[in-house]
């Protein structure tokens, strides 16, 4: 899971709200929660941006092989599985 205090997470946002990617909404089950959500704009940018990823994908897998790209992803996947148990930053 995605571990971020709130001045971070106001900090990585505010940009996003701003030029119309997401916008934030009160829960209607608890109104002290804001909830975010991707705008219709924002939407469409994810979707391109997948489309872009994808091409990407294709095209690493084209010069190193598709076996040693799953090989690569795989273990990437593990590295990320990790729990490294770090104490705080100071």
């Amino acid at each position: 899971s995605l571990i971020m205090d709130l001045s971070a997470l106001g900090h990585t946002l505010k940009p996003l709200i701003r030029d119309g990617y997401v916008e934030t909404f009160a829960d209607p089950d608890d109104r002290r929660v804001k909830r975010v959500r991707l705008t219709p704009q924002g939407l469409a940018k994810l979707e391109a941006a997948m489309k872009l990823w994808q091409i990407a994908q294709q095209r690493f897998e084209d010069v190193v092989g598709r076996d040693k790209a799953e090989k690569l992803r795989a273990a990437l996947d593990d590295i990320a599985a990790l729990d490294f148990d770090l104490p705080p930053a100071r």
